[in-house]
């Protein structure tokens, strides 16, 4: 039998004098011909095409891009002989093995996918395992082959993509298993144990697999010398999260390895055995928050930015624009979610107080997006890049002070703190600092300003959830007067208040929940009128029936506004539900819990919620 052989890397150098040795007659192609001098009984082909000229003709090229250029492109297949049974040995995506099915019967030349578990070392014993899949009848001729080649096929079905995708899951699972071990013996070390004593212990016991034993050995003995290459590594793991995303399937396992090990590609370690990515990751656990941009990790979404644009003023005889507002906005590759967020930061802040925490961790913003919502993150006017000058917007009020953040951020007294930095730790405390400016100090104004942006940004992208934090906590219900059918929930993280509440330095919420007036059902023309009034008689139509939570954390001074904010809302005709962070279980958070080293579990209680009103608003 005569096989044509394609692409003689690492693998196929390996597999060839197999295939010699068992009495099969090969002649192969490489596009670097000197790669072929050392395989004795081999003869060259000068053009991919002439493998097809034989009884089987095995491919084993690096990647997707390979194969589309060496058997698409060049138009091999369309010369190759309808006897030759085509076996894909290489790791190729669903998308492309699917084309090749395709283009294989249009021409009525059989193919096989048969991928392998095994490094060059043991494709050279002949010891891989194959999954295979294809049409039975090629799969039985070539049966022969793939028993030199391996002490175990496994077949996988008639569809060569389903073995395929079991190839690119297990190798997925190798990646997982190898951050397992970097991970677990560095534990294990940091408290005295020795690496080579616990990985020993492992691999003999709970995983007494050759990947584990392999790998754990490579990281016993810190050798990487390839029997795998990163490189390939990264390519099948981006394989995985790629298949895993056009099922709208997520993988944060593999992505989370899969950051790690396009770091250690960066780093110039493409070329070194793919376990080294463990120890990769555990030595440079301590820069996540010095270079995110390096162990973030990798995302799929959709990204831009526009302005909804400020009113037209005159001064001097000359025009100029009002209260601009920068809105950035980011989308997952597959939305889930019927309704947007709106994000909108606090006061002095700027809406990169949504965007990742001080400790280098994603922020609430790329939460929203994982969870299948499209997020707006706003710049509130006169803030962070929404355009700021005294003359159009007026004057700005006290800037926030380091002893203020102190007080906000490290309250005396409660449970321990969940801040993501110690208030002596200097150069974080400047770090976090810089994101603030002054508030505006005509507060009513401001809040008018917001409102009305904020109304514009609903009437351009339609019906959205408000997700407020401290000072824009009245953004929620002033949005909710100026559009009342276009807010589907309002989340106020540790809003503003008490009703009727005097911040100094800031304003007063003069109609209560609000410096802004804000209308109320029967109509109060004043503030006056509001104090004086019967709490239960102040209905705000805007807010009828708006799903409404209030966030609230342990130990901040915020969290005691809520006690008069909710019965005025419940009295509004909002659906309040007061979500308590430590009534939950959640214990320590502050003013900043949207920072906080426990945010996420902040977030999944705001989610949850979120859920639940999606459920009671449409009901099985």
């Amino acid at each position: 039998m005569h096989i044509g052989f394609i692409g003689t890397g690492s693998m196929g150098r390996a597999i060839i004098p197999l295939l010699i040795k068992a009495g099969y007659r090969v002649s192969a192609w490489n596009r670097r011909r000197d790669a072929l001098a050392n395989l004795q009984g081999v003869n060259a082909l000068d053009s991919p095409s002439e493998a097809f000229q034989g009884d089987v003709a095995i491919s084993m090229l690096a990647d997707d891009r390979a194969v589309n250029e060496v058997l698409l492109a060049s138009g091999a297949l369309q010369r190759a002989d309808q006897r030759c049974i085509h076996i894909v040995m290489s790791t190729l995506s669903p998308q492309l093995m699917e084309t090749l099915q395709a283009r294989h019967d249009e021409l009525g030349i059989p193919l096989i996918a048969a991928p392998v578990f095994g490094v060059p070392a043991v494709a050279a014993r002949g010891e891989m395992n194959i999954m295979v899949a294809g049409p039975q009848s090629a799969i039985t001729k070539v049966q022969p082959i793939l028993d030199v080649l391996g002490k175990k096929t496994w077949p996988l079905g008639t569809q060569p993509v389903q073995a395929c995708i079991a190839k690119i899951a297990g190798n997925m699972m190798i990646t997982q298993a190898i951050q397992s071990l970097g991970e677990a013996s560095s534990l294990a070390e940091r408290h005295g144990l020795p690496k080579a004593t616990f990985i020993e212990l492992m691999t003999q016991t709970l995983f007494a697999s050759p990947s584990y034993q392999r790998y754990g050995q490579n990281i016993v003995n810190g050798t990487f010398e390839p029997g795998f290459k990163m490189s390939l590594g990264l390519k099948d793991i981006n394989l995985a999260v790629d298949a895993a995303h056009c099922k709208n399937l997520e993988l944060p396992a593999a992505d989370a390895v899969r950051s790690k090990m396009t770091a250690a590609v960066a780093r110039g370690f493409g070329d070194k055995d793919w376990s080294m990515f463990a120890l990769e990751s555990v030595t440079r656990s301590a820069q996540a928050s010095d270079q995110p941009w390096l162990t973030a990790p990798v995302t799929r979404s959709r990204r831009g930015h526009f302005w909804v644009t400020g009113a037209r003023v005159t001064q001097n005889g000359r025009q100029y624009q009002k209260g601009p507002m920068y809105v950035a906005w980011q989308a997952p590759e597959f939305v889930t979610q019927p309704y947007p967020v709106v994000l909108v930061h606090g006061g002095t802040l700027q809406g990169t107080e949504w965007l990742d925490t001080p400790d280098g961790r994603p922020g609430w913003a790329q939460r929203f997006v994982e969870a299948g919502f499209v997020v707006f993150c706003v710049d509130r006017p006169g803030h962070g890049r929404s355009p700021y000058h005294p003359d159009i917007l007026g004057p700005m009020g006290p800037a926030f002070s380091y002893e203020r953040a102190r007080e906000v951020y490290f309250p005396e007294g409660g449970a321990e703190s969940q801040w993501p930095f110690a208030p002596d730790d200097d150069a974080a405390f400047d770090a976090f600092m810089a994101g603030y400016g002054p508030m505006p100090a005509d507060l009513a104004a401001s809040q008018t300003l917001d409102a009305d942006r904020l109304a514009q940004l609903l009437d351009k992208i339609g019906k959205a959830i408000v997700v407020t934090h401290s000072a824009s906590g009245p953004s929620g219900w002033l949005i909710a007067d100026r559009r009342p059918g276009l807010v589907a929930a309002v989340v106020a993280v540790e809003p503003m208040g008490p009703v009727f509440g005097h911040t100094p330095g800031i304003g007063t919420l003069e109609w209560g929940l609000t410096a802004a007036p804000i209308t109320f059902d029967p109509p109060r023309d004043t503030p006056d009128q509001v104090r004086e009034a019967d709490p239960a008689s102040l209905k705000i139509p805007g807010l009828q029936d708006v799903p409404v939570a209030l966030l609230t954390g342990e130990t901040s001074t915020f969290a005691s506004f809520a006690s008069s904010i909710v019965p005025f809302l419940q009295n509004a005709g909002a659906q309040v539900d007061h979500l308590d962070l430590p009534a939950l279980g959640i214990h320590g958070n502050g003013h900043g819990l949207i920072y906080e080293r426990n945010s996420d579990a902040a977030f999944e209680v705001v989610v949850q919620w979120l859920a639940g009103v999606a459920d009671a608003n449409n009901p099985a």
